[in-house]
C-alpha cells in the first residue's frame, strides 16, 4: 500500500507539538508575554505580505481587464455609437446590431470571467445603451456624478439570473471633441476575486474583505454586508493610524485588523483575525509538565535544523534558478518534489513557459506589424501610379475633343465626351458605392461608343429609373459584364453586335438585373463552372485577383459585391445557349430604402 507523502505544514505541526510544549510551560509568562508580543508582530507582518500580494494580485487582474477592454474605446463602432443621434433609430439599431452581434462576443471570446458589457451613450437628455446583461439602470446615478476616474469599480450585485458580479466602468472618450461621450460596464464574474482571496488562510475564524474607494464594503464574506458602509471605528482608524493595523474590541473577542490599500485600484483589502486563535496554542503548551525539557530542546534543535536546512537549500536553489532567469536565462526548471515546494517549483516552471511563449508572441507581433506597415506602402505607391495614366489619357481626350469642336466634327467630339466621362468615372475608387442609375448611366457612355462603332447595334432597355436610384451598387458592376458580353458573346465568334438588351426586377431584397445579348454563348460545362464557383466561393478566393478557373470579368465584378454586401447578392449566369446569354446582378437596396 502507497504511504501518502506528508506535507510542510504537516511535517511543521507535528514539530510545533511534539518538540515545544514542556519548553513553553518552563519559560513560564515571560516567556508567554513575549511569545504573545511576537505571534502577534509576526501575524502582523504576514497579514501585511499578505494583503500586499493580494492587492497586486488583484491590481494584476484590473489591469488585464484594463487592458483586454482597451481596444473597444476607440472601436469606430463605440466611437459612432456614442455619436450618433438616438432619434435616428435606423443608424442606432444598426450599430447596436453590430456591437451585440459582431464587437462584444470578439471582446469576451475565451473569456469566462467577463459575465457581460455594455456600451452607454450620453448622446442626447437620456441614456442609450446597449445592455449584454442587466447592470445599466442600477449604476446610472454613479454617471450623473461625473466622476473623472478612467476606470472605477462600482460595487458587488446579483443578476437576475442570480450571478455574483463586480461592476466597473471605463468613460468612453470622443476622438473627435476629447470630453467624455459615454461609459463602457464591464460585468465581472465573482469567481476570479474569490479565488484569490481564499488562497489565504487567516485562521479558522480569520475573514479578509474588500473596500471600494467609497469606504463600502465591495466584498464580505457575509454577503449582506455588500455596498453597506464601513463601522465608523474601521473608517477612523483607517484615516489617523500611521501603521497599517489596529485591533478591535477587548479580552477574548480581541481582532487583529490589518488594512492595505492598492495605488492602482483604490481597493483596501482587509484582514481580521481573532486574537484567541493565535493564543490557543500557547496555552496549551503552557500547562504542560517541565519532565523532558532538556531532552525535547535537545531533539527540537536537532529535528528543525535538518528539517529546516533541507527546506533552505531547496528555497536557496530556486533562488539561484531566479537570478539566473533575472540575467536572462529562460530556458532552465525547477526539480519537482511532492510538497509544497514541489508545487512552488512547478509554478515557477510554468511562470518560466508563459514568459517564453509571451515572448514569441510579441515578438511574432511586431514582425506582422513591420509587414503591414510595407504592404500598406507598397498600396499607396501602386495607388499612385495607377492613377496616372487615367488622368494623362482623360486630359488627352479633352484637348482631341476641343480640336474636333473646333473642326466642327461632332461625331469624334461626341465619342470624345462619352470616353472622357468613362475615364473620370474610372478614376474614382472602384469600392465606392452609388446608385443602380448612376451605374446604368456610365454603362450607356460604353454603348453609345459601341454604336457608332456597330450602326446596326439595337439596345433594348425596360428600367424603372426612379427606383433604380434606391438600388445600392459598387462602381464599374454592370458595364465590365455589357463589355463581356461584346467581346465573348460577338467579336470573339467574329459575329457583328446587333442586340444589348437590359430588364430589371424588384423584390423585397433587392433588384435583379439581366444583361441579355444574342451571341453564341457559352459551353454548359463552363457555366455550371461559373455558377458553382459564384455560390461556393470562399472569402480568401474573394480576396483573389482572379477565378479560381482563370479570367478576371465577371468573378472579379461578384467578388467585390458579394464581400461589400454578402449573401445573396452577386453574378449568376441564368442562361446561355447558341442563340445568346442572360447574365442576373443582384444588388440591394440603400439603407434608407430598406428602413
Amino acid at each position: 500500500m502507497r504511504i501518502k507523502t506528508m506535507t510542510i505544514k504537516l511535517k511543521l505541526v507535528l514539530l510545533f507539538f511534539g518538540f515545544f510544549c514542556v519548553p513553553f510551560l518552563v519559560l513560564g509568562k515571560f516567556w508567554y508575554d513575549r511569545s504573545m508580543e511576537t505571534i502577534e508582530d509576526n501575524a502582523i507582518n504576514n497579514s501585511q505580505q499578505l494583503m500586499r500580494q493580494m492587492n497586486y494580485n488583484l491590481d494584476v487582474y484590473f489591469s488585464d481587464i484594463k487592458k483586454a477592454t482597451l481596444p473597444l474605446l476607440a472601436h469606430p463602432l463605440v466611437q459612432q455609437f456614442v455619436k450618433i443621434d438616438p432619434n435616428n433609430q435606423y443608424d442606432y439599431y444598426d450599430l447596436s446590431s453590430h456591437i451585440r452581434s459582431d464587437l462584444i462576443p470578439n471582446t469576451v471570446y475565451n473569456r469566462d470571467d467577463i459575465y457581460g458589457l455594455s456600451v452607454i451613450s450620453l448622446k442626447g437628455p437620456y441614456y442609450s445603451n446597449i445592455a449584454f446583461s442587466d447592470r445599466v439602470d442600477r449604476y446610472r446615478k454613479e454617471f450623473a456624478e461625473n466622476y473623472e476616474d478612467n476606470f472605477r469599480i462600482l460595487g458587488i450585485s446579483r443578476t437576475g439570473d442570480g450571478t455574483e458580479v463586480i461592476t466597473v466602468f471605463r468613460r468612453i472618450i470622443d476622438n473627435e471633441t476629447y470630453v467624455t461621450a459615454g461609459y463602457l460596464i464591464i460585468d465581472l464574474s465573482l469567481n476570479r476575486t474569490t479565488n484569490i482571496i481564499n488562497q489565504a488562510e487567516l485562521g479558522k475564524t480569520g475573514m479578509i474583505s474588500i473596500v471600494n474607494t467609497d469606504d463600502r464594503y465591495l466584498y464580505h464574506p457575509d454577503s449582506q454586508k455588500w455596498q453597506q458602509l464601513l463601522p465608523d471605528r474601521y473608517k477612523r482608524s483607517f484615516e489617523h493610524i500611521n501603521a497599517p493595523y489596529f485591533t478591535n474590541g477587548t479580552g477574548a473577542g480581541k481582532t487583529i485588523v490589518v488594512y492595505n490599500r492598492s495605488a492602482a485600484t483604490g481597493l483596501t483589502i482587509v484582514s481580521e483575525v481573532p486574537l484567541r486563535e493565535l493564543m490557543e496554542d500557547l496555552i496549551y503548551f503552557r500547562n504542560l509538565t517541565l519532565g523532558f525539557v532538556l531532552l525535547l530542546i535537545v531533539l527540537a534543535f536537532v529535528t528543525i535544523f535538518s528539517f529546516s536546512l533541507s527546506i533552505t537549500r531547496s528555497l536557496s536553489q530556486l533562488m539561484n534558478l531566479m537570478k539566473k532567469v533575472e540575467m536572462g536565462d529562460l530556458s532552465i526548471r525547477a526539480p519537482l518534489r511532492r510538497d509544497e515546494i514541489g508545487s512552488l517549483n512547478r509554478g515557477f516552471n510554468l511562470m518560466l513557459e508563459d514568459l517564453n511563449r509571451l515572448i514569441e508572441m510579441i515578438h511574432t507581433s511586431h514582425l506582422k506589424e513591420k509587414e503591414m506597415a510595407i504592404h500598406q506602402r507598397e498600396s499607396k505607391l501602386q495607388m499612385l501610379q495607377a492613377r496616372i495614366n487615367p488622368h494623362f489619357l482623360y486630359n488627352t481626350l479633352g484637348v482631341i475633343n476641343a480640336y474636333a469642336i473646333i473642326a466642327k466634327v461632332k461625331p469624334i467630339s461626341q465619342m470624345t465626351v462619352w470616353l472622357s466621362d468613362i475615364f473620370r468615372y474610372s478614376i474614382d475608387n472602384a469600392e465606392d458605392t452609388v446608385s443602380l442609375a448612376e451605374e446604368i448611366q456610365h454603362m450607356f457612355n460604353y454603348i453609345h461608343i459601341q454604336q457608332e462603332r456597330y450602326q446596326s447595334l439595337e439596345v433594348d432597355v425596360d428600367l424603372n429609373f426612379d427606383r433604380l436610384k434606391d438600388i445600392h451598387t459598387l462602381r464599374l458592376t454592370v458595364q465590365p459584364i455589357v463589355e463581356n458580353a461584346f467581346i465573348h458573346g460577338y467579336e470573339d465568334y467574329s459575329i457583328k453586335p446587333e442586340y444589348i438588351g437590359l430588364r430589371a426586377s424588384f423584390d423585397d431584397s433587392g433588384v435583379k438585373l439581366l444583361i441579355i445579348d444574342k451571341g453564341r454563348g457559352m459551353p454548359p460545362d463552363l457555366v455550371d463552372t461559373y455558377n458553382h464557383a459564384f455560390a461556393q466561393m470562399s472569402e480568401e478566393q474573394m480576396l483573389q485577383a482572379s477565378a479560381p478557373f482563370g479570367g478576371i470579368g465577371m468573378w472579379n465584378v461578384h467578388s467585390r459585391l458579394r464581400l461589400e454586401f454578402g449573401e445573396p447578392y452577386g453574378l449568376s449566369i441564368v442562361i446561355s445557349e447558341s442563340f445568346g446569354t442572360i447574365v442576373e446582378i443582384r444588388m440591394p437596396y440603400r439603407k434608407e430604402q430598406s428602413e
